[in-house]
């Protein structure tokens, strides 16, 4: 392919994207007497372009590194041959200073830009070794990245080596001041199996001690349990048991029901029969606040109860659909 198909090719909407035009105000307008912008010519193949691009696309609300160096043009160099990076846009200012580029490394994507001092935009001295912000990449071979960097003249501040949590991981320094720290995921240990292996510190996960369905603070509301109806509940624990491997125990509203014991999603079976739906039970911190909620949203209340298990809030939403608010209690 030529350079000319290349560039024809890859001629894409988002390229300048809106998210560029805000940085390039802010960053370059208040510093240059109206730029010209120009765009180079790619060197990438088109082909790895396209991938890059597509990934970086779909990444597009994540946080983006923005790099200031003290050579753009260089390092754009330099991250392409010791990372694999793959550059995906370049804006040069008539003074040759690079105001914005972008840069997709395994997946990940980056911004920078040459200096701009006068509008609070500086780099690194090349060569520092401390550095107040790291940049946490994780790639396919740390190993082979890792050579890549050294003899690119990156400064090693950790080898790679394998960590308790799971990683393969390295410290390096790049040329222009911003520190790396490189990764490959070799195993995926439990929070336990961590605090085994490591001394000098604790892990711990909120998320993962979080009962089943309970929302952390600005998640949405899940469901926290379900009812799935039988005719004969005995049998359906025996078939169910040897298909799934579900271990039973029964239920605190009569011999009939039975609470599925060894599944992440808390269930249970009840006699409603096997043309009933089933009930879904969601998990709320104050069930008479969200039910206050969903009769403004054109929804109903129907039910409410208080249980061992917690209260209940029997509701129905605007299209008829009946489902639970449950605040559970204390231990559930």
């Amino acid at each position: 392919m030529s350079p000319f198909d290349q560039l024809r090719r890859d001629d894409r909407p988002e390229s300048p994207s809106p998210r560029f035009a805000e940085l390039l105000r802010t960053r370059i307008e208040a510093a240059l007497d109206l730029p010209s912008i120009r765009l180079p010519e790619r060197s990438t193949p088109m082909a790895t372009t396209e991938t890059t691009v597509a990934t970086s696309t779909a990444a597009a609300a994540a946080v983006t590194p923005y790099l200031c160096v003290a050579d753009a043009a260089a390092a754009l160099d330099w991250y392409a041959t010791a990372f694999g990076a793959v550059e995906t846009v370049r804006y040069v200012a008539d003074d040759g200073r690079i105001g914005h580029a972008e840069l997709v490394v395994d997946g990940a994507k980056l911004m920078l830009s040459d200096p701009y001092p006068d509008v609070g935009v500086d780099a690194p001295a090349p060569g520092a070794t401390t550095a107040s912000v790291s940049l946490n990449l994780n790639v396919a071979d740390v190993d082979a990245m890792f050579e890549r960097a050294v003899a690119g003249g990156a400064t090693v501040q950790r080898a790679p080596e394998d960590q308790p949590y799971g990683e393969r991981s390295c410290t390096v320094v790049d040329p222009f001041g911003h520190r790396w720290m490189l990764q490959t995921t070799i195993a995926t240990p439990t929070i336990d199996e961590i605090n085994s292996q490591m001394a000098g510190f604790t892990a711990t996960s909120p998320t993962a001690a979080r009962p089943a369905g309970a929302a952390g603070p600005g998640e949405p509301v899940e469901v926290g349990y379900l009812t799935i109806g039988f005719d004969d509940t005995t049998k359906a624990q025996a078939f169910y048991g040897s298909l799934f491997g579900w271990v039973t125990e029964p239920g605190n509203m009569g011999d009939e029901y039975a609470h599925i014991e060894n599944t992440k999603l808390p269930m249970g079976m009840s006699p409603a029969g096997v043309a009933s739906p089933p009930v879904l039970y969601f998990r709320v911190d104050d069930a008479a606040a969200m039910a206050q909620r969903a009769v403004e949203l054109g929804g109903s209340i129907i039910e409410r109860g208080e249980y061992e298990s917690g209260g209940d809030v029997v509701c129905v939403d605007d299209q008829g659909r009946e489902f639970h608010l449950w605040q559970p209690a204390p231990g559930y």
